[in-house]
């Protein structure tokens, strides 16, 4: 994962610097070096938000499948 790819997914999800490190359980100083190129992501975090990506997306699946079986017009 590159510094852009993680400060966009930071972005998208978001969430501060502050907050993102607290969701992967890094140091803010941590989460400012990915983003500026200081520091390359380690792998674990980088498979940490594609998992709660792919999460995310299932999540949204799985509630316009349940809406759409309901006959809801809700399901966006």
């Amino acid at each position: 994962m590159t510094a852009e790819e993680f400060k966009a997914e930071r972005l998208r999800l978001a969430l501060s610097q502050g907050a993102m490190a607290k969701r992967i359980g890094v140091s803010l100083q941590a989460v400012y070096y990915y983003e500026t190129g200081k520091r390359k992501v380690p792998q674990p975090v980088a498979l940490l938000l594609e998992c709660q990506r792919k999460r995310v997306k299932h999540s949204m699946a799985e509630y316009r499948r349940m809406m759409a079986e309901k006959g809801s017009d809700d399901a966006d």
